[in-house]
Formats: C-alpha cells, structure tokens, sequence
C-alpha cells in the first residue's frame, strides 16, 4: 500500500513531459506511481482544482547565517512558504566558510533543502586576501585553489563570484579557480563586474573565463545588470557567443524592478549616480533613516555608519526584466538576502509572483515553460537529484491553487507569505500545508 496518495490534481512534471489530471503515489519517500488508475493510500489528499509539480528550485539564493554552530530559518522558512524545496545558496561570491561545520548545523534541523557553491570572495578572505581592491599573488591564489578544491569535494555544487564585490579579481585569478571547477564538472556562477553601461565589459569578461577553460557558466541576477536600456543587445550577445563559440551559459534572474545589495557594497562607489542617477529612489530597509532616502547627505551618512544596511534600489526597467525572464535560457532565482529580517520581497514572493504573473495573467510563459524554470531547469544546472516527478524520484513536491496564488510580500511588509501554496512534501513527507509550517527538521545540504 503507498504511504500518501495525491489524488485528482493537474500532474506537471515538464522534465518528462507531463501534464495531465492523475493520480501521484508516494511511498518510503519516493514517487512510485503516476496514473489514472484509482489508488489505495495510508493517507490521501484531493488536489482537485491543483497544480502537482516537483517542489520548486532556487536557482540563487543566499544562505542563512550561522552564530554559534546554529542556523536561524529565515530565508529558508520563507522560501518554504512559497513552496520552494531546494535552494541554491552561497551566491555572489559569500559562502559557509566552514562546509562540514555548515553540514551539521544544517542537516536536520532546517525546513528545505539546500545546495552550496563555494564562494569566492570567502575563500579570498581564508587564504590571508584582505583587500577587495587589490589582486592576489601566485602563493594566495594556490592556496584559494586549494582551498576551492577541498570544498567541491565536501560537495559545493560549483563557485561563485561576487566580481563587482571583490574588483580586485583578475582575470588570471578568476580562470584558475574555475579550472579547477571545470575538473569537479560543476557551475561558475557570477554577479558580474559591472551594471548598466558597464555590463558589456562585463559580460565579455566573464564569457572569457568559458572560453579559457570550458567551465559551466551562470550570469547571476541578470534584470540588476542589464534592466537599464542593455537587455536585449546583451542576451542577443550572449546568445550568439554560445552558438560559434560552444560556450555553456546560462542565466538567472527575480521578477521585480528593484534590487537589493547593502549601502556599504562596491556597487555604491563613486559614480553609482551615473549609472541609477536618482539617490532618492534608493530604499534603507532597516535603522533610524528606513525608507526612502532623502538626499546624498544622508546616504553618505549611513553607508559610513552602518555600511551593513541593505539597500533596496528601484532603478530598473520592469519590461526589460520580462525580457529576461521569458528568454531560454533564464530559470528563477530569488536572489532572497535578509539583515535583521528585513529586505527585499523577493525573498518571500519571488515564485508565486513569478508564477502568477508570467503564466496565469500576463500568459507571457506556457504552465510547461513557467514550471520548468523553476523546477527541473535549476536542478539540472546543479546536479541535483530534484526538479521532477519521475518515478522512482524524491518526492519532493509543490502543490499549489492557480486561482489562489498570490504573492503578498511588498517593499514595506517583505515578510508576508504568499497564498495559494496548498502542501508542500519533503521526501514525501508533508512541511506545508494550506500555508502552516507542519515540520522544519527535514532539510539537508544535498
């Protein structure tokens, strides 16, 4: 007899080309049937008037701290709500600085699931790199690869660059990390070196690392790189660059027109304005001065006080961002970064925004192009074995409303649960259901 039964729902699984009304039966934590047959189960749930997908994927996201050898759930539990199962965290060249100490504090004692990059920027820091301006010497830049090489073997799923965090990066740096990458067969991923006017330097330096080494490559967050009059010559670029070349890229990006980075980052160096031209367009999410900044006095005030602040800047061009989002080669990442519980929605609403949104009212996505860049997409690039349906697979999924779902969060309440998330399964085992968290203890570093 299957343990649950999932009866009645619209089944889509876009990795094997599913999509129909049946019947999902899961037993010992894995899919074992998928039919139009009438089921006997332990426990039977009606998904009539429901989408049943494989849970859902962050293709980029951030990890949550750990203080003390413990993890606070924050980013997770919201990633949760939204009927993610599996995060991939450790962006922007920020990771774990410890993997196996991460492990522990993680396994079991975390509501989803998680995949780490190793992060660049921290392995800077544990090889004695203290200054982001500065490039490394041959010594430093050894030890970062063995650094590197010891954490794709305590299973990062690949590396991540925060080059506009760290320009102190060479090119010769950053293509011998990723050479060592290319040997463990994993992804670089990048916040590139530059936005706006500066993103087709940009760009064509982090396309070279592909070219010299035959790495995997993920443009991170393109709509905060590219959403300001660059988008369509840039994925045109980038799309006939893979085509002569063979270069294997792929791109990552949230559905809104604002980003989020902290006041003190590179990103607001001298001659930021040139680039976002209107400081008063530029949100704190935290402290005395939260809300719309008012003039440059106050923002060099605080980015000397409290450079830790995170910023929310709405600068970007919302149909450019459609166009990212609609292109091939773009899957879904939240891109969710939290100080103090505050920040961006995207952290709490990127899917069910994206969902509802692209497919179900704008139509700009088909439910199949919609569901594979948030499932099976994402786990694909990162060798995970999630992101599908298929029997024999984990069950980890996602069952949610099309008429219900809703994000909620906003710029002014971020934390805010979307609806329509109906049950969300771990291993086939129920965590969400009707939107209340039943169980938290059952994500793993996978």
């Amino acid at each position: 007899m299957l343990d649950l039964l999932l009866k009645n729902g619209f089944v889509a699984d876009p990795a094997h080309a599913i999509g129909s009304m049946l019947n999902l039966g899961v037993k010992n934590g894995r899919i074992v049937r998928i039919t139009s047959d009438v089921l006997s189960a332990k426990e039977e749930i009606d998904c009539s008037g429901c989408i049943v997908c494989p849970g859902f994927v962050d293709a980029h996201s951030h990890e949550d701290d750990m203080h003390d050898g413990r993890i606070d759930a924050d980013i997770t539990l919201r990633a949760l709500r939204q009927g993610v199962t599996t995060l991939v965290t450790g962006n922007c060249g920020d990771a774990p600085r410890d993997f196996p100490a991460y492990r522990t504090a993680y396994d079991g004692k975390q509501p989803i699931n998680m995949a780490l990059l190793a992060g660049h920027t921290t392995i800077r820091r544990l090889s004695g790199a203290k200054d982001k301006y500065a490039p490394v010497d041959e010594a430093t830049l050894a030890a970062m690869c063995e650094t590197l090489e010891r954490q794709l073997t305590e299973g990062a799923r690949g590396l991540s660059m925060g080059i506009r965090y760290e320009p102190g990066m060479t090119l010769h740096e950053m293509c011998a990390m990723a050479a060592v990458v290319k040997r463990f067969n994993g992804v670089v991923a990048a916040h590139v070196r530059g936005d706006a006017f500066e993103i087709y330097d940009a760009i064509e330096e982090f396309l070279e690392i592909g070219r010299r080494t035959g790495v995997k490559l993920q443009i991170s967050h393109i709509g905060s790189m590219a959403a300001y009059g660059q988008m369509a010559e840039v994925l045109s670029y980038v799309d006939r660059r893979a085509a002569e070349e063979g270069l294997d890229v792929r791109i990552d990006c949230y559905p809104y027109d604002a980003f989020c980075t902290s006041i003190g980052a590179t990103t607001y160096d001298d001659g930021f304005l040139e680039r976002y031209h209107d400081v008063t367009r530029i949100e704190l999410t935290d402290g005395e001065n939260k809300g719309f900044i008012p003039n440059m006095e106050v923002f060099q005030k605080v980015r000397r006080e409290h450079p830790e602040y995170l910023t929310v800047a709405h600068v970007m061009n919302g149909e450019e961002v459609d166009m990212a989002l609609t292109h091939p080669r773009t899957m879904l990442g939240s891109d969710g970064i939290l100080l103090n519980g505050a920040g961006h929605p995207r952290a709490a609403g990127a899917f069910a925004r994206f969902l509802k949104e692209y497919v179900f009212e704008r139509r700009l996505l088909s439910l199949n192009e919609g569901i594979a860049k948030t499932t099976c997409e994402a786990a694909a690039r990162f060798g995970l074995d999630r992101g599908t349906l298929g029997i024999g697979s984990v069950a980890d999924v996602t069952v949610f409303d099309p008429a219900r779902l809703q994000d909620r969060a906003t710029f002014t309440e971020p934390g805010l649960a979307p609806t329509g998330v109906e049950l969300v399964l771990l291993g086939g085992v129920p965590v969400l259901r009707h939107g209340e968290v039943l169980r938290t203890d059952l994500g793993k570093i996978l």
